[in-house]
Order: structure tokens, then C-alpha cells, then sequence
């Protein structure tokens, strides 16, 4: 059995690049950040960054994509691909790995133009995680406080108590 699939938050690093292919059809090409916080073992904190390119197709980028901004907050979820060609210059072939969205969601919508655009359907909550300290402007959130948020607190299962067998996820199938 195979299994393919990514699940992303991070933000948007510029605008959403749209392109119309010769069917007619829309691909956008996003590019999004993730940042990991760690700890060195002198107790100072480090951050390490990660780009990843989204290539979004079809309905989801007529739908979705027209909303997003340079800097949005967005959980990706998708598959990964990778592109395979031959170099013109050197002949050598080259390959590199991207995500196909398959959902995309807005989570947090930048500044723009000196003014705050919508917020999203549901407010953010306040997050306080024993984190390392949030820079300004930044909102660092929990793996916990974020599922809750997007999954809400019935899908975690029980509380205090063994998860039901309707309530176990993919990955407890597979063990």
C-alpha cells in the first residue's frame, strides 16, 4: 500500500502567481514558509526556515487562491510530486519535489495597504505556548491549540479516556 500526503501550515513568502495554460485551465504557483523553533543545549533558541512551492490546479485556484496575499497564514494539504526534466545547458537530468494542494485554507490574513483585510470566518484564539518567545507581530501557536482550532475539540476523541474505534485516525489503522 502506498500513501501520499502533506499537511502544511506556514505563510505565503509573495502574491500568488496565476498562470493560464493553453486548455484554458488555471494553475496558481504558491511558495509558503515554515518556521521550527529549537532549543540549543546552552538554552538559547534557534529558528530554521523551510520553503516549500504549492502548485494549486483547477477549481481550488479559482476558489481559494484569489483570496490569498503575501504573508496569510495557510494550512496546505496535498500530495508530493516530483518534476523530472533534462537541463538544456548540461544534459544532466534534474528533478525537483513539489506539493499538489488538494485543500488549501486560510488561516490568518496579512497586512495590506496600511489596513487589516478580513479575518477568517471563526477569530484566531490567543495562544500562549511555553514556546520560545514570539517575535513581534508574530502569533506562534501550539501543534494542539492549531488542531483544535482546525479540527475542534469533538474529533480528538474522549476526554480522559480511550478513543473510540470511530474516532481513531489513519495512522492508527496502520499500526
Amino acid at each position: 500500500m502506498n500513501y501520499n500526503k502533506v499537511i502544511l501550515v506556514g505563510r505565503l513568502v509573495r502574491e500568488p502567481e496565476n498562470v493560464v495554460l493553453p486548455s484554458g485551465s488555471q494553475v496558481s504557483n504558491l511558495v509558503i514558509a515554515y518556521n521550527r523553533n529549537y532549543r540549543m543545549p546552552d538554552g538559547s533558541w534557534r529558528e530554521e526556515s523551510h520553503f516549500f512551492e504549492i502548485k494549486v490546479f483547477g477549481k481550488l485556484t479559482e476558489r481559494v487562491v484569489p483570496q490569498l496575499g503575501k504573508g496569510d497564514l495557510v494550512l496546505v494539504e496535498g500530495r508530493l510530486h516530483q518534476d523530472k526534466w533534462i537541463d538544456k545547458q548540461s544534459g544532466e537530468p534534474r528533478s525537483k519535489i513539489r506539493i499538489v494542494a488538494l485543500d488549501i485554507k486560510p488561516l490568518s490574513r496579512s497586512v495590506r495597504g496600511g489596513e487589516i483585510t478580513e479575518a477568517p470566518a471563526e477569530p484566531m484564539p490567543d495562544f500562549s505556548p511555553e514556546k520560545p518567545p514570539a517575535k513581534e507581530g508574530d502569533n506562534t501557536e501550539s501543534f494542539d491549540d492549531l488542531e483544535n482550532l482546525l479540527f475542534g475539540e469533538e474529533e480528538k476523541g474522549q476526554e480522559g479516556g480511550e478513543k473510540k474505534k470511530d474516532d481513531l485516525d489513519d495512522f492508527d489503522i496502520l499500526l
